[in-house]
């Protein structure tokens, strides 16, 4: 969801000078599959604050998040809305939906740590949403929905739908992995989005000062559902198969 929220909205790309990404590969923050698959289980059950990836940037709090931003930043790979309404529409949708799926997962989710890192994503973007709402207001910018107005953003916001889809029709601990892992995902996507943003709209100290405040909260978010992702196959090997729907 988180994806394809932040991919939709205005055709401008932030253009970053072009680079290697061998070494992200080799290091294994080349992309995100690698990072789910290296997902250790000794952390936290809870949804608390965790400890780096082993694959983070020195001096980060994103994990292997800020390796694979810098990445996509380097190739091009952003769209980001130029104009400043269109941005903070894709943020507001892109908060909606978070809210939304933390409240799904709450109600779907098996285990405590699941239902506990839903609670946090209800709680920490209905702030987040409270804050860009406000904002907003202050700019006198009247927010709507983010246009598809691209072949990618118009893939991306039909892979947000069935992705809801799949989401509303699971339950239990094939709801617990499938929903984080689209959290681990999504929030890769967000933190080399807000990063893009910070440098395009850097004239703008209002806007950078929010996206300032929302870069942290995001890697962490992103920390606390690797960890838990680490976690899940374990638990399920030892449960054995569940039922994939309702």
């Amino acid at each position: 969801m988180l994806v394809g929220s932040l991919l939709v909205g205005g055709t401008a790309v932030a253009q970053q000078k072009q680079g290697s990404t061998q070494g992200a590969q080799n290091n294994g923050t080349g992309n995100s599959q690698g990072m789910i698959r290296a997902g250790e289980p000794e952390a936290i059950d809870h949804g608390e604050d965790v400890q780096k990836d082993p694959d983070a940037l020195p001096g980060t709090g994103g994990a292997g998040a800020d390796a694979q931003a810098s990445a996509l930043m380097k190739q091009g790979m952003l769209p980001v809305p130029a104009d400043e309404k269109a941005f903070l529409e894709v943020l507001h949708h892109t908060n909606q939906m978070e809210v939304k799926m933390g409240q799904l997962a709450q109600q779907n989710g098996s285990s405590q740590g699941v239902k506990d890192y839903g609670q946090r994503m209800e709680k920490d973007h209905g702030q987040a949403d409270q804050k860009l709402m406000a904002y907003a207001k202050s700019k006198q910018l009247t927010l709507g929905e983010p246009k598809a107005d691209t072949p990618l953003a118009q893939a991306m916001s039909d892979s947000n739908m069935a992705t809801d889809k799949k989401l509303q029709a699971l339950q239990g601990p094939v709801f617990d992995r499938a929903y984080l892992t689209t959290m681990v995902e999504g929030h890769d996507v967000a933190i080399a989005q807000v990063m893009a943003a910070q440098q395009q709209f850097k004239s703008n100290t209002q806007l950078t000062a929010m996206l300032d405040d929302l870069l942290p909260q995001l890697q962490q978010h992103r920390q606390s559902a690797y960890r838990l992702l680490g976690q899940e196959a374990p638990r399920q090997a030892r449960r054995g198969p569940q039922p994939s729907g309702r």
